[in-house]
């Protein structure tokens, strides 16, 4: 029996990373020694079980590939389709991007970062979009997810997912405060072979239409995730945490998982875009971390019931629960790490064009004047030679460089230089994250732990 190329993958390679496996619109990237990489490109014949030309560790590999559907076991070789031959794209390897399609948006919601609710952002041209999309293509990357705004808005969505289904990029995630989900689109992405996760807004139960200033908006988006849930897509949801709905916070979560929903981000409201117009509603960083501490027993003896962020206070996946904060041991020296972990594997796009590396350096000064913009260069080109990805060649050892007190602090491996994203809206992408420091320094991570070794599920940290 030879191993074989399934016919869903394709051979493809990057700058730096050549060997790369390719499960198309199954958001699957294998890459694989370039010894055996170079057999199954040139000596197909020799990939038969029982090989005298293939090593232990090559018919291990070789396995797992066929458990994981990227190779099938043939009684004879089968050529490979023109779409299946390798391919080399000169930039570097980019997994996913999250893409704002439009800044428009049909709430009016209080907290907005790009202001949406006046349109100031606009949205792009379908011209534009698909030019985009060309341009992921060539760039070589797998997946995508959609936000606005409000994407479901955006006049040519529909041919925006069909676009991305023929260029093979996986829709993972379409982000929605879920009034224009219904049936119609459920169909049309199960027609496409596309099953991304609805992600919506639920800003609390009784809070959520104040919040987003839309009469019907709470009823509207928990009728999104039953429908979702009853149609097989994956829902989760973000949850803006503030003064007025901190106290609901526990029968939200158990709101969420009873309609089907699996995972809940919690974040504070930020001082940004039209929340200016509510900013006494904003928690203190030392009020916000106690309500995540007060919240989390009742979380943990409720059983979990759904996978849940809290800032970077507390993560859980299942059983596993960690401190998202809480990067790498002490013991760990973390100097020649990348400074942002997140910018290497995905990018955002903003409504207006920039390409940073998360949603809020697409919404502080510093990040949309470091960063390029798609008027300037293309994305391969962004991939291959620019501040884009001197950004995402920065070591933690520039950062502690930068600021010689946090290379000497007592946390620096466990921190790690904390958010850039949270740190961007200093002024400074070297700037130090405030949040991360008092979040060690002033004994929340002591007491985070200590909360969680009372519980059998903690993962270590």
């Amino acid at each position: 029996m030879y191993y074989c190329l399934d016919k869903t993958c394709v051979l493809r390679g990057w700058d730096k990373l050549p060997t790369g496996i390719v499960k198309r619109l199954a958001g699957q990237v294998v890459f694989v020694d370039s010894a055996l990489y170079v057999k199954i490109l040139n000596s197909p014949w020799v990939l038969f079980e029982g090989s005298p030309f293939l090593t232990n560790q090559e018919k291990m590999v070789l396995d797992n590939l066929t458990e994981q559907g990227m190779m099938v076991l043939s009684h004879s070789l089968a050529p490979l389709a023109p779409e299946q031959e390798y391919h080399r794209y000169q930039n570097r390897y980019l997994y996913s991007a999250h893409w704002a399609i439009t800044g428009r948006c049909n709430c009016r919601c209080r907290h907005c970062y790009m202001s949406a609710p006046s349109g100031i952002i606009g949205e792009c041209a379908i011209e534009e979009c698909l030019d985009i999309i060309g341009q992921m293509r060539e760039a070589g990357l797998q997946e995508v997810s959609l936000t606005g705004g409000e994407p479901l808005l955006h006049r040519g969505f529909r041919r925006i997912l069909n676009e991305l289904t023929d260029a093979d990029i996986r829709i993972s995630t379409i982000m929605s405060n879920g009034l224009l989900v219904n049936e119609g689109l459920l169909d049309y992405l199960e027609r496409l072979g596309q099953r991304p996760e609805f992600n919506m807004s639920f800003d609390g139960i009784g809070w959520h239409d104040w919040l987003r200033n839309t009469d019907g908006a709470e009823e509207a988006v928990i009728r999104a995730f039953r429908l979702c849930h009853e149609r097989g897509f994956p829902t989760g949801a973000e949850y803006c945490l503030h003064k007025g709905n901190v106290d609901v916070l526990p029968e939200s979560i158990r709101l969420l998982a009873s309609v089907g929903c699996t995972s809940v981000k919690v974040n504070g409201l930020s001082d940004e875009g039209e929340a200016a117009g509510i900013r006494e509603y904003i928690l203190s960083l030392e009020e916000e971390y106690q309500v995540y501490l007060d919240y989390l027993p009742a979380f943990l003896d409720d059983g979990l019931p759904v996978d849940l962020m809290l800032s970077g206070v507390f993560q859980n996946q299942g059983a596993q629960c960690s401190i998202p904060m809480a990067k790498m041991p002490e013991s760990k020296d973390c100097g020649s790490y990348c400074l942002c972990g997140h910018a290497r594997n995905m990018m955002h796009i903003t409504a207006d064009g920039y390409i940073v590396p998360c949603i809020p350096m697409g919404s502080a000064k510093c990040g949309k004047t470091h960063f390029p913009n798609l008027r300037d260069m293309t994305i391969a080109e962004a991939l291959s030679s620019s501040t884009y990805m001197a950004f995402v060649d920065t070591r933690l050892s520039d950062f502690f460089s930068a600021n010689p007190a946090c290379g000497a602090c007592r946390y620096r491996n466990r921190c790690a230089g904390g958010c850039r994203g949270n740190a961007a809206h200093a002024g400074d992408l070297m700037a130090v994250d405030q949040g991360a420091c008092r979040f060690f320094k002033d004994g929340w991570y002591d007491k985070t732990h200590r909360l969680l070794e009372g519980y059998a599920h903690l993962s270590g940290q």
